[in-house]
């Protein structure tokens, strides 16, 4: 067996020794890769506009070369063997730039963009991962994974290219970065290397795009405010359900300004002692307390645009804890802490995943008491003995309708009950929004085997008011489906359906019945 190839010589003598390349190869190596395709590129019109741009800022630039690199896992030595091969032998693809200069300074050389495979492991979770096309040679190719960006410090930032990643995985349009500075109006000679763009400004972009923003600031407060969730809950509630998350903290270097990344997916250790330890339980009110899924999180996946992409990041790296500042908020936070977090979902949706997750909890407070009246099984009781005693997992999921009736259709209880069909059907005519769906679990279900006892349905499309029950969609626990009947006295009452599946059934994403 012939030993990986380092392509170390290769980053040397072509690009520089250009660091992000060599995380890049390193992750092809990885994924077994056998060849590398290197074209050079024709500049596209948004490499033509940055060239502009560039050289408004700087008199000496001299113009740029593009080259993409596209690897595979079967060797290739003819043009004819790369026509026959299939989208699932290409790994990934690198567009790398580089910007030359009169003066003495060294040509700059960076990766413009990529895509490569996310790692195959049972652990690594990354939902809804676009899809790209790419060229190569005369062949197109379909690869599936998050936009990787790297800076120039010239025209765009890392705010602009955490912002890229975002929009890539929306399914929206590819945004030019003189399209960003155009919509926060701008002009690319005041874009140099030493300016960023602020939270504020990247859900500008965001929203422009169709995205919908939640943000959460983590910056010294007024000792009166209530500090936010903690900033874990935010990017979970996005990434959980496909949708990637934006994390800005202060790095020691700069104290002033801020570095942003993109977190797209997180991997799990069924084994972590966190939840039982901290009972990392999050309260509603004085009241009912529950554990949030993700505190069985042990890496998030994200993007570094100075180091490179698809990194794994400790859960418990980054900290919030500021110090109350004593003159209305101007304290200075200390270095290497979250200062600002963006959570992403689709435009349609009003309701944030916390906030979701807190009303669901609080439906099933309302439901318990009416509950232990009809229920006749042994997980309708072992569920109210751990809600009883704040042990439930909670997981926040957007879906559909559709989705829900997918997942309603695949599932089975330990003892091999499906849904009733009957009740599949009469959901199958509810009308398409997007949902809430609150899994309900307990530790040892949740971690071990990724299995629920239940769920609440809360319609993400609607904000919260006076009457908070209108968000109510529908709720399943063992063996019953709950719905609200009606309104007495300010407290609901509800009508119970035999399901068809008595004890815990498989996680959403975890389906093992056709």
């Amino acid at each position: 067996m012939t030993r990986p190839q380092s392509n170390f010589d290769f980053v040397d003598a072509e690009f520089r020794g250009l660091a992000t390349l060599r995380r890049l190869l390193s992750q092809i190596r990885q994924h077994g890769g056998r060849a590398i395709v290197h074209e050079k590129l024709r500049e596209s019109k948004d490499l033509l506009e940055e060239n502009e741009d560039i050289d408004e800022t700087y008199s000496d630039f001299s113009g740029s070369r593009t080259f993409r690199l596209s690897f595979f896992r079967t060797p290739i030595d003819t043009i004819e063997k790369l026509s026959l091969l299939s989208d699932n032998e290409l790994i990934g693809y690198a567009i790398i730039k580089e910007d030359s200069f009169d003066s003495k300074r060294q040509r700059e050389s960076r990766i413009y963009e990529s895509v490569v495979r996310c790692p195959d492991a049972p652990n690594h979770f990354v939902k809804r991962e676009p899809v790209s096309i790419v060229r190569v040679g005369k062949k197109l190719f379909r690869i599936r994974g998050h936009l990787y960006a790297q800076q120039n410090g010239t025209t765009n930032c890392c705010g602009h290219v955490a912002v890229r990643t975002v929009i890539a995985s929306a399914g929206q349009r590819e945004m030019s970065y003189r399209k960003m500075n155009q919509i926060l109006g701008l002009p690319s000679e005041t874009r140099n290397g030493g300016d960023g763009i602020d939270t504020a400004e990247m859900v500008k972009i965001l929203r422009s795009a169709g995205v919908r923003c939640f943000v959460a600031d983590y910056r010294p407060r007024k000792k009166k405010a209530l500090p936010p969730a903690p900033f874990q809950k935010y990017v979970y509630g996005s990434v959980e359900s496909g949708y990637p998350a934006i994390i800005s903290f202060q790095t020691r270097d700069d104290p002033v300004s801020f570095h942003a990344i993109p977190i797209f997916g997180h991997t799990t250790n069924c084994h972590t002692w966190v939840p039982s330890a901290e009972r990392s339980y999050f309260r509603i009110g004085g009241g009912t307390k529950y554990i949030p899924s993700e505190s069985w999180v042990s890496m998030y996946v994200g993007h570094d645009d100075n180091w490179g992409s698809n990194f794994c990041i400790p859960r418990h790296y980054f900290q919030t804890q500021h110090p109350e500042s004593e003159n209305g908020g101007s304290a200075v936070p200390p270095v290497e802490c979250v200062v600002h977090v963006i959570s992403t979902v689709p435009k349609r949706v009003r309701l944030s995943p916390i906030r979701a997750e807190v009303i669901g909890a609080d439906y099933l407070l309302a439901l318990r008491k009416q509950f232990a009246k009809v229920q006749k099984n042994a997980w309708g009781k072992r569920l109210n003995k751990y809600a009883s005693q704040n042990l439930l997992v909670l997981r926040p999921i957007l879906i559909s309708p559709k989705d829900y009736c997918s997942h309603l259709t695949r599932i089975r209880d330990w003892k091999h009950n499906r849904i009733d069909p009957e009740i599949i059907t009469a959901l199958e005519a509810l009308p398409d929004e997007k949902l809430w769906m609150i899994e309900l679990s307990v530790p040892e279900l949740f971690s071990t085997n990724f299995r629920k006892v239940g769920e609440v349905l809360v319609r993400a499309e609607r904000k919260l008011g006076p009457d908070r029950w209108k968000s109510f969609l529908l709720a399943r626990l063992p063996g019953y489906f709950a719905l609200r009947s009606v309104i007495r006295r300010g407290r609901p009452r509800f009508t119970f359906l035999r399901a068809g599946a008595d004890d815990h059934v498989e996680l959403f994403g975890y389906e093992e019945g056709g």
